[in-house]
């Protein structure tokens, strides 16, 4: 039987790199163990699906890695404050993020399937709690949390990955408004928009003109807080996004550009909210508001 001796010194480089990696999690974390600082990631091609596996946290933590693993092969450990990003082609592959995974690496034997879109980026946040399920999140709330993180740069991935071919992408504008300011709470209507909300939509009009956007569609997302059913939040965010796009139309802009959709309470910012209802919604305050995207060509 031939030996390739190759392979074999490959693996066991890789087993004791993981092994020293878990060991040395409660000594300094080296900064050289991080690259560069998160920047917005552009689009791939259709042939391709782009993946951003994250880590919240300050880069230097002390912390167990998170073993990343993409179809059974080990890829990184994500340390707090860390990312990474890969290709991967079109369809359902196993990932999972795994803690106190050493010795026995069971997590690469276990994953959960994730099926990916020809075109798109999947953000996915490391579960603190240990779950294996992959945790996705939307690109707003993801790049909220990706502020001040890093690349993780401190260990060669073994993963089966593609060179990602990025495309040129539309601009995309976004802009968020505090259903708060805009409405009553659990108000909705056109008539409902308080003074101070009209002043906020006229300076979302001002912003719009000082960018300078040859714009070619607008999507008005409504979201709400988790307080109250799914099918009443994802009324209520889809009413407010309406009443948003009619004040849109009502500035000038064409209504085959603007469309409004509802992502209800799925697409939160905050954490969990605790205590008194009126403890609850104010701690959910940023949760409630309406995000206009603008795609645009570039400058007029």
């Amino acid at each position: 039987m031939k030996i390739h001796t190759s392979k074999l010194t490959s693996a066991f480089l890789t087993s004791v790199m993981l092994s020293l990696l878990a060991v040395s999690a409660h000594a300094a974390v080296l900064q050289s163990a991080f690259g560069d600082p998160y920047q917005a990631i552009p689009g791939v091609a259709a042939a391709q699906s782009q993946v951003v596996y994250y880590r919240p946290g300050t880069p230097g933590q002390k912390a167990e890695p998170a073993f990343v693993y993409i179809d059974k092969e080990f890829h990184t450990g994500l340390l707090p404050g860390g990312y990474t990003v890969f290709c991967l082609a079109p369809g359902r592959h196993g990932l999972s993020a795994v803690l106190d995974d050493a010795p026995r690496y069971g997590g690469k034997r276990v994953q959960p399937g994730v099926r990916l879109e020809p075109g798109k980026t999947q953000f996915i946040r490391v579960s603190e709690a240990g779950s294996l399920e992959p945790q996705l999140v939307s690109r707003e709330a993801a790049e909220q949390e990706l502020a001040g993180t890093r690349r993780q740069m401190h260990v060669l991935s073994r993963a089966t990955v593609q060179s990602c071919e990025y495309v040129k992408q539309p601009e995309v504008q976004r802009y968020t408004l505090s259903s708060d300011v805009l409405f009553g709470f659990a108000k909705s209507a056109y008539e409902d928009i308080r003074e101070d909300g009209r002043k906020e939509f006229a300076e979302l009009l001002r912003k719009l003109g000082r960018d300078d956007l040859q714009v070619n569609q607008i999507e008005v997302v409504g979201h709400t807080d988790p307080i109250g059913s799914v099918p009443y939040n994802d009324a209520l965010g889809l009413r407010r996004a309406q009443t948003v796009r009619q004040l849109l139309i009502d500035s000038g802009i064409a209504p085959q550009h603007i469309n409004a959709r509802s992502e209800g309470s799925r697409q939160q910012v905050t954490g969990n909210c605790s205590g008194s209802r009126a403890a609850q919604i104010a701690c959910h305050a940023p949760d409630r508001r309406v995000v206009v995207e603008v795609t645009a060509s570039g400058e007029k």
